[in-house]
């Protein structure tokens, strides 16, 4: 399975770039046969210095058999604006389109772009611009939107387990878009329009997301590469019940590969000295993934930790090794009580399988399976919730993972 890319928010920018600044990267990918590539690229991401909202680019798909190019776009941009600004002026130039986020090339060489704006944007196999497509708007409905899609300064968030794939008709190519919460967004390649209500889709659909799956299981796990793509298809093999893939998520679960990185801000006169911060921590998030469709598979996972901890000594910080428990974490359970620190609490039962803004969170694979909720103060926990298997109905853990 080839990578797919998607623009990141940077959060160590140089010293001139402001909260808002958004940052569109140079795109390369390739269609999953591996005979095309469509390279993306901005004359704003050339040089040192780091200019954010990247515009300008041009997309170029390549035949990667012969090297010839079949075909060229370029981002149609607005007049460039002219604004004074105290004794200095300058020019900005605006997009008509939005700067591309997220690329994926079919097997007959066409294009879909989500752009920065959420506008899907659909190009023919001749590099022809055949629809724009408002996602939040005309393709999630209203209560999707505000339920499901995370907004923030950066801009709207829900895509990261999404699948995204093509599969072909002998009538045209329709571009596929299935959300972690379920209901397929489909698209005419053809005439760039949303297809709805056409039941005869579903079964090519769901090959398409098998094969998708099942590639992946194939591919020499190289997280530099492939971690994105493996995400998916770990999350997508759980909504598919594809018990072939467990080979597969066993050897994600060793992953260490950890995109996300949090610290909250405290207060004044807050000390870990020689303590855990119960919400400084890095996530694995295959491994994250992966234990979760492995439960929904009827699958225990391997007692290996989803965040890793650092405790504080002075200024520094340090990784934070756990004891060696002797037993599964869920007869250690009742050993956790309120007022023990985020240190005793991993000492006990281990690093939690969700955080969330105050709580820590684990799935508990006993005879009678339940989920354990820990809620903190700043040092200590405050309160213990015990209830049904959160991985087995509703979408809470899916939403952990989405955001």
């Amino acid at each position: 399975m080839k990578p797919f890319i998607v623009c990141c928010i940077l959060f160590a920018l140089p010293m001139t770039a402001r909260a808002t600044d958004r940052y569109y990267f140079d795109i390369h990918v390739q269609s999953p046969s591996g005979h095309y590539q469509v390279d993306a690229t901005s004359p704003d991401n050339q040089g040192p210095n780091g200019k954010a909202f990247q515009a300008n680019f041009t997309y170029k798909c390549v035949d990667t058999r012969t090297g010839k190019t079949i075909w060229t776009r370029k981002q149609p941009m607005r007049e460039p604006q002219r604004y004074n600004f105290g004794d200095s002026s300058f020019e900005i130039a605006v997009p008509k389109e939005g700067s591309p986020r997220i690329i994926i090339v079919s097997n007959q060489g066409s294009a879909a772009i989500l752009a920065a704006n959420d506008n899907l944007i659909t190009i023919s196999p001749q590099g022809k611009k055949t629809g724009e497509i408002d996602l939040l708007k005309d393709a999630l409905q209203e209560e999707e939107s505000e339920r499901l899609v995370y907004h923030s300064w950066g801009g709207s968030n829900w895509s990261r387990l999404a699948a995204w794939y093509f599969f072909e008709l002998p009538e045209g190519e329709i571009f596929v878009i299935r959300p972690a919460w379920g209901p397929r967004i489909l698209v005419d390649v053809n005439k760039g329009k949303l297809v709805s209500g056409d039941v005869s889709l579903i079964g090519p659909a769901l090959e398409a997301e098998k094969q998708l799956v099942l590639a992946a299981t194939r591919t020499k796990i190289e997280l530099d590469d492939n971690e994105w793509s493996m995400l998916q298809a770990a999350y997508l093999a759980g909504s598919l019940n594809l018990h072939e893939a467990i080979p597969f998520l066993k050897s994600l679960e060793t992953s260490t590969y950890s995109e996300t990185n949090s610290a909250r801000g405290h207060p004044d006169g807050v000390n870990f000295n020689n303590e855990i911060d119960p919400f400084r921590y890095r996530t694995y998030d295959l491994r994250q993934t992966a234990q979760l469709t492995l439960r929904r598979l009827g699958v225990a996972p391997r007692n290996l930790p989803c965040h890793g901890f650092m405790v504080e000594r002075g200024d520094e910080a340090f990784s934070f090794t756990p004891k060696k428990q002797t037993q599964p974490r869920h007869k250690n359970a009742v050993q956790v009580k309120t007022g023990m620190s985020a240190k005793e609490v991993l000492n006990t039962i281990g690093a939690p399988d969700y955080i969330h803004d105050d709580s820590w969170s684990y799935d508990m694979d006993a005879e009678i399976p339940f989920s354990l909720t820990l809620t903190f103060d700043t040092y200590n926990v405050t309160a213990i919730k015990k209830e049904a298997p959160l991985w087995k109905t509703g979408l809470d853990r899916d939403k952990a993972l989405a955001f």
